[in-house]
């Protein structure tokens, strides 16, 4: 890409920036400015902030793209990453696999023969396989051993396996990927396998679903990439990983045609893959697509034969020894099998035990038990080939645990609700459909009614809506019950979230940040008028980002010489128990438990998309405006820690393990599942009955899930229909945009009519008006005679302002001529109104009491004095300035607060004597003043 290709991209990029930062300017100055003005100002600014939040995004991605394609540096950075990840991900996937293998005794003693032959009619032309060398000669890609071997032979890698129900494709895949990641080399694309059952490609392409899928299975995938994008995106997009797509018949037949052409559009010109599906499926799928897929070979399972059956049924049961004789408790059923090959019960089990599935089944029911193999041989209780393969279904559960008939009840209770959401995964996060959406619900009502209950607490004030007079935070209350709709039915279910453990520090990092931004604020704002602090601090920050960059280019790199083949780490005992390895359903649910507690839910706001955030808006609106319009001033520090709470139990009430809770507590209480749900999905994985895919458990075969799902209702498992997520995501993108407009404009509303000061003043039990109801404007207030003698030929400059709550008027006097020390004299009238809350006597007081708080923290305090006489209450301080002592006496005059400063060059710092005229010259002022105001109020009894 181009420099200027680059340069457009910086500037896209830019511009929302540009556009935020002037929104944050207009904000601040909007805050300072007085009239009019103050309301436009803040109108403005919030507008900005609110309309590019969404665009800043996608602006830094189209950066990020550009600038990667243009910076080796970083393109070298982004394989690295991806580098570690892929070997970190083959890991887990090795001790995963193996895992499986061994639960699944596919090993021991031997596995079933499975054999394959090609499948011509439903490959691509030769001529396109063969991307070596062009031939249209068929390869012969038959076998019955390693998958593996055979693969290898394909020269476009793309392979679809295809065989009836029961043939054993999903073992076969399992096998393929296991041996096929054993012997790669570090450089060789990752097997993955994807169960397309939970795929639905009318709404998501391939690269999506998978990317998606991926992060779900492995949450560390779910991290930024250097690119922008997550790490599960890159992996696909840079070619690191081999898919294995099993299960395509287990999709919905009304959506297994846009399966094949999404599949067909996402290929590149060398994107292998393998693909596993039922022939009758495929082929109907193929017809109504009218498409192949593009060099892409075919083979078909074969059926086994009943010999190899027969051995291995021999193989896997015990020896009976009488005398001389050898034989086994299955004699009696192969001698059957052996003498009467046309009787037509002899057929049916025949054909039954023709399956990989079912030959399985009798091993566990009868070779790994007491029970008599013979009883499959009566006719009248097996009268169909389908009633032997129900009875081996059945038997499964009790045949492996003590507790059969409640263990029975409880997994065809999550196969049926298997069935009902049209997947086969087993996600914990996926227990329940509507224990997310309630988790949801309760969390935003709790954190929003906060916010509600904050702000009516702080601004408290009536305003009018469509005509109607109501409180200020009636609408915003609206506003907060239609968030919580679009946070419970407007949002995706959550999935898990990850924090790496590999440095322990990074996870209490968001907690850090929120301190140290806290207490960087305050001690900003404390030290803030100080030279020498400013100094520091620029230095400080400066000398802090040469040092990380410094720390960053000095960091380690791992060397191409210690890495670590995928066999010899599962060949390594040591490195079997590794954390980064071992990473499954219950370590799933702990990480996302962690990573919600650890960033007080922030995690979840930022991830869990745009009805959360619109909802955390709404808090922090909350939060914020009574810092601008309170009519409590001096609980700020209760208004933010109720904001970062409401904050954090909105955040935790979006993740996952929140859902999951309220699930299990729910199906707990409705005596359908144990408390320890992940203990009994552990142990029946343990036990055969389930197999793990990623985070996620699947049964053993479609078909016993189906069983079991027959057996709950008892009724047949209901047929599937086609998905209707296309509607759902409708249905969410609908309400996401009527909310968000109405939420963004409604809170725009809300800050317009507070900060242009248009609430009606309503009083409340204690809004008494004070004695003052209007003041003279402050260059009047003050006897001409007596500021002559203080500032020679003064030249006053007057100004002020009505900002609703309270009234200001302000006036400043310099010498008119150059004179020798260059005095100057200032003086501030501060009118309170009454609130709901407070009088305007209280008002005042609340407000005097915060000035004097305040200015304590720049005074000189052994020159602090309290005069008496001056109003209700007074005080004069000496106070720091950037190159001169100035004096300031405040007082408070019931309803009015009254300031007057007096600087001078002719005093220097530590002069005691000019400190003390000084403060008699500002007191002398204060009292003409006070003499002025007293003398225009009539005094209680007394006639005008």
């Amino acid at each position: 890409m181009s420099v200027r290709g680059s340069g457009r991209a910086l500037a896209r990029m830019l511009a929302p920036f540009c556009i935020l930062i002037t929104g944050v300017a207009l904000v601040w100055v909007g805050y300072d400015a007085g009239g009019w003005t103050r309301g436009v100002l803040l109108l403005a600014g919030v507008t900005c902030v609110v309309l590019t939040g969404p665009l800043l995004q996608p602006a830094v991605r189209r950066w990020r793209q550009a600038r990667l394609r243009r910076s080796p540096g970083l393109t070298r950075r982004l394989d690295r990453q991806l580098e570690g990840a892929a070997e970190q991900l083959a890991h887990e996937l090795g001790v995963l696999w193996d895992r499986e293998m061994k639960l699944r005794r596919l090993q021991h003693p031997a596995p079933l023969p499975v054999r394959w032959v090609n499948a011509e009619a439903f490959g691509d032309h030769w001529m396109n396989i063969r991307t070596n060398d062009g031939r249209d000669a068929p390869l012969d890609l038959s076998g019955s051993s390693a998958l593996n071997e055979v693969y290898a032979r394909n020269p476009s890698g793309r392979l679809l396996i295809l065989g009836q129900a029961g043939a054993g494709k999903s073992v076969l895949a399992l096998r393929f990927a296991y041996e096929r990641l054993r012997a790669a080399e570090p450089s060789d694309r990752v097997p993955v396998l994807f169960p397309m059952a939970s795929w639905d490609p009318v709404t998501q392409d391939l690269e999506s679903w998978a990317a998606r899928r991926l992060a779900a299975d492995h949450p560390a995938l779910a991290g930024r990439a250097v690119s922008g994008k997550t790490v599960a995106a890159e992996l696909l997009r840079a070619g690191r990983l081999l898919p294995v797509l099993d299960g395509f018949d287990e999709m919905s037949a009304a959506t297994r045609h846009h399966a094949l052409r999404r599949l067909r559009a996402s290929l590149g010109e060398a994107d292998p893959f393998l693909l596993t599906s039922r022939v009758d499926e495929y082929e109907a799928a193929v017809r109504q697509a009218d498409i192949v897929l593009p060099a892409t070979a075919a083979v078909r399972v074969e059926p086994l034969s009943v010999q190899e059956s027969v051995d291995y049924l021999r193989r896997t049961t015990r020896k009976l020894v009488v005398g001389r004789t050898v034989a086994t408790k299955w004699d009696p059923v192969f001698s059957r099998l052996r003498e009467h090959p046309r009787d037509l019960h002899v057929l049916k089990l025949r054909n039954v035990l023709m399956t990989p599935l079912m030959t399985g089944l009798a091993r566990i029911t009868y070779s790994d038990t007491s029970r008599d193999p013979a009883e499959l041989l009566d006719h009248r209780r097996f009268p169909t080939r389908e009633a032997i393969e129900d009875h081996l279904l059945d038997q499964l559960v009790p045949a492996v645990t003590d507790h059969s008939e409640q263990t029975t009840r409880w997994l065809a209770f999550l196969a049926q609700r298997l069935n009902s959401l049209e997947t086969q995964d087993l996600a914990w996060w996926r227990l329940s459909p509507a224990a997310p959406r309630v988790a949801r619900a309760v969390g935003a009502t709790l954190a929003l009614g906060a916010a509600t209950a904050l702000l009516r607490w702080q601004v408290d004030q009536p305003t009018s809506w469509f005509g109607s007079e109501m409180r200020v935070w009636v609408p915003f209350g609206v506003l907060c019950l239609l968030s919580v709709a679009d946070v419970a039915f407007g949002s995706c279910a959550p999935l898990p979230r990850y924090i790496p453990l590999t440095e322990p520090a990074r996870m209490a990092r968001p907690v850090l940040v929120v301190v140290a931004v806290l207490g960087g604020w305050l001690l900003y704002d404390w030290l803030s008028d100080f030279l020498l602090f400013q100094v520091i601090f620029a230095v400080g920050s400066l000398g802090f980002s040469v040092g990380h960059w410094i720390l960053r280019r000095k960091r380690p790199r791992p060397k191409a010489g210690n890495q670590q083949t995928v066999r010899e780490f599962l060949d390594d005992p040591r490195d079997r128990t590794s954390g980064a390895a071992t990473r499954g359903p219950e370590r799933t649910l702990r990480e996302d438990r962690l990573a919600t507690l650890v960033s007080l839910g922030l995690v979840n706001i930022l991830a869990e998309g745009s009805a959360v955030l619109r909802a955390a808006w709404l808090v922090i609106f909350a939060g914020i405006t009574p810092m601008f319009f309170s009519t409590r001033p001096g609980t700020w520090p209760i208004t933010f820690v109720v904001m970062l709470v409401a904050l954090a139990v909105l955040g935790t009430s979006s993740s996952a393990w929140c859902g999951f809770g309220v699930a299990k507590a729910w199906l707990w209480g409705a005596g359908k599942l144990p408390w320890n749900v992940l203990g009994l999905l552990a142990e029946a994985h343990r036990l055969g009955v389930l197999r793990q895919s990623g985070a996620a458990y699947q049964f053993r075969h479609s078909r016993l899930q189906e069983r079991l799902a027959a057996l709950a209702g008892d009724q047949p498992a209901p047929a599937r229909v086609p998905s209707n997520s296309s509607t759902d995501e409708d249905f969410r993108s609908a309400l996401s945009f009527i909310s968000g407009c109405v939420i963004t404009v409604g809170s725009i509303a809300m800050w317009w009519t507070i900060g242009l000061g248009q609430l009606n003043a309503a009083l409340g039990p204690y809004g008494e008006a004070g004695p003052y109801k209007a003041v003279a404007p402050a260059c009047e207030l003050v006897d001409r005679e007596a500021l002559r003698k203080v500032v020679p030929d003064p030249h006053g400059e007057q100004s002020g302002e009505d900002y609703g709550g309270f009234d200001v008027r302000q006036c400043s006097w310099n010498v008119g001529t150059a004179t020798a020390g260059d005095p100057s004299v200032e003086i501030s009238v501060t009118l309170h109104r009454p609130t709901s809350a407070l009088t305007a006597v209280q008002e005042a007081e609340k407000n005097f009491d915060d000035r004097v708080g305040l200015g304590l923290r720049f005074v000189v305090p052994e020159h602090t004095t309290y005069p008496t006489g001056l109003g209700d209450e007074a005080i004069s301080v000496v106070e720091y300035s950037e190159d001169r002592p100035r004096v300031v006496t405040s007082l408070r005059l019931e309803n009015l607060l009254l300031t007057i400063s007096y600087e001078v060059s002719g005093i220097k710092w530590g002069d005691t004597q000019g400190y003390a005229r000084s403060t008699r010259i500002t007191q002398d002022l204060a009292r003409t003043v006070v003499w002025k105001l007293s003398a225009a109020v009539p005094q209680p009894g007394v006639s005008p």
